[in-house]
């Protein structure tokens, strides 16, 4: 089985084929966190810290929150969700 790349997440990585997004529910509790959270901005749902679109990072495998109240989730590639 081949594992996620050993580095931090990069915008593109959302479409990358080789690269599995994570399991709906655990997108979701992601992105439930960032919307309570004081860095997160409702109009455009970016993170004032990264800059980065929640609704996309959320789903990425190796993306963290920038300021530790979520992190990375190790799961193969090839794993089905």
């Amino acid at each position: 089985m081949t594992e996620m790349p050993n580095r931090p997440a990069r915008p593109w990585d959302i479409f990358n084929k080789n690269l599995n997004n994570i399991a709906p529910a655990v997108a979701e509790e992601r992105i439930n966190i960032c919307q309570s959270c004081e860095f997160f901005v409702k109009a455009t749902r970016q993170c004032k810290k990264c800059g980065c679109f929640m609704d996309m990072k959320t789903k990425l495998l190796n993306a963290e929150c920038p300021v530790g109240k979520w992190g990375q989730v190790s799961v193969s590639m090839t794993e089905e969700q």
